[in-house]
């Protein structure tokens, strides 16, 4: 009975389990087949806060390209605030003002100028009275355009000095010889600040057509005073005071003859000095504006020049100063260039220079003798040319003789002869005729 049991039991587990595997069977043939290649993907969110939107990336932009019409301006004042803002250097300000300026006003300057001009009907006085309203309007726009470069530059300024002393013509050259001891601003200011004095000394010599009254004088002095103290205003006292020796040493050709053409021995000290002397006693600032003629009489121009030539005397000695003397009469400078290699002694070349001077005087005589005639004034003139030569011969030696022929020759002859007649000129047998 027992073993019944268990193979029912054994019968009934078996039959269970076969319809579970039945089960199973059926379970896998219903799913879908598996995706060997198929991947699994995580995706991960960042916590976002409260934070404000995020902006754009700023985009890199080139400023716009320069361009002078951004600095331009039809207002001068504004033109020139507009260039001194970006840096510009003030000299480079000028040469871009000055030009410009210039144009403007020459351009109104013309058109004063092709104002309808003389009229038949008019008197002398009528046409002088509109040449003096003509020369005004030029006057008055002059000043306008100088105060013009004054209130945009801060001093005042003349294209056309600019100009000339840019160039390399004589006006550089003189300011070198003057100025060279200082720099381009102190150049610069001299250069400018005699221009325009000049400039006002000729407008005011024209204004009053060279006839001057009391009051005429003392406005020219005051002319002269103020381009004084313009030119102290920009220099330092010391290149003030070289200047004025300069100028003294250049007006005067006599000094620079004593020194380079008889051998005068005259130091640079001493040449200095001599300037100095020539300054105290004669006005430069008004003699380098041309004024010296309208300032001082004759008479003061005379015992100026006394006073030079006594302090001259004092300052050389009586030897030293005769030798400066006979330096500023060219036939001793004719004797000097001409034997200076040829070891002609001072004695000797004094010696001919005296006989030279004396027969050029008694030529001179001979032939303003109205009492003689030609054939008369030709013989005298030729025993004088005869005796000359021979002194001149035994000063100066052969060999120095022989030079001062040779580069001299012909203006002795000349200068102790008749004048040569005219071509077809009749020679007459007396000048009195």
């Amino acid at each position: 009975m027992r073993s019944g049991l268990t193979l029912a039991l054994s019968l009934a587990l078996t039959g269970a389990l076969l319809g579970m595997n039945i089960v199973l069977h059926r379970i896998r043939l219903a799913a879908p087949p598996a995706d060997p290649e198929r991947k699994l993907t995580v995706t991960t969110k960042r916590l976002v806060r409260n934070l404000p939107p995020p902006t754009a990336a700023p985009v890199a932009t080139n400023p716009p390209p320069f361009h002078w019409s951004a600095l331009e301006s039809p207002d001068y004042a504004t033109y020139a605030a507009n260039l001194r803002a970006i840096g510009c250097p003030e000299r480079t300000l000028r040469d871009i003002l000055l030009p410009d300026i210039e144009k403007l006003y020459d351009e109104q300057r013309r058109q004063i100028e092709n104002e309808p001009g003389d009229h038949f009907w008019e008197t002398a006085d009528q046409r002088d009275t509109r040449q003096r309203q003509h020369d005004a309007k030029l006057r008055s726009l002059e000043l306008e355009k100088r105060a013009l470069i004054r209130q945009l530059l801060g001093a005042d300024w003349s294209f056309k000095a600019m100009k000339e002393l840019r160039g390399d013509g004589f006006a550089a050259a003189l300011m070198e010889l003057l100025a060279g001891y200082m720099d381009l601003r102190g150049t610069e200011h001299v250069f400018m600040t005699h221009q325009l004095a000049e400039d006002d000394a000729k407008a005011f010599q024209t204004a009053t057509e060279g006839i001057y009254l009391d009051e005429d004088l003392t406005k020219l002095q005051a002319v002269r005073d103020r381009f004084e103290a313009d030119l102290a205003r920009g220099l330092a006292p010391s290149e003030l005071e070289e200047l004025r020796l300069r100028i003294a040493l250049l007006a005067g050709e006599d000094f620079r003859q004593v020194r380079r053409n008889n051998g005068v021995p005259v130091s640079g000290a001493e040449l200095r000095e001599i300037a100095k002397l020539r300054a105290d006693t004669k006005d430069v600032w008004a003699k380098v504006l041309n004024l010296d003629d309208e300032l001082f009489t004759e008479e003061l121009k005379a015992k100026a020049d006394a006073a030079f030539t006594e302090l001259l005397r004092r300052f050389l000695g009586p030897e030293r100063f005769a030798d400066a003397e006979r330096a500023k009469d060219d036939l001793f400078r004719q004797l000097h260039r001409s034997t200076e290699n040829q070891g002609v002694t001072k004695a000797a070349l004094v010696e001919a220079y005296e006989a030279r001077r004396a027969a050029q005087q008694q030529a001179d005589e001979i032939r303003s003798d109205a009492q003689l005639s030609n054939a008369e004034r030709a013989a005298l003139l030729a025993a004088v040319r005869a005796q000359t030569a021979q002194v001149l011969s035994r000063s100066l030696g052969p060999v120095g003789y022989t030079a001062y022929l040779k580069e001299h020759g012909a203006g002795f002859t000349n200068s102790l002869s008749l004048p040569r007649a005219p071509a077809g000129a009749t020679p007459q047998a007396n000048s009195s005729q």
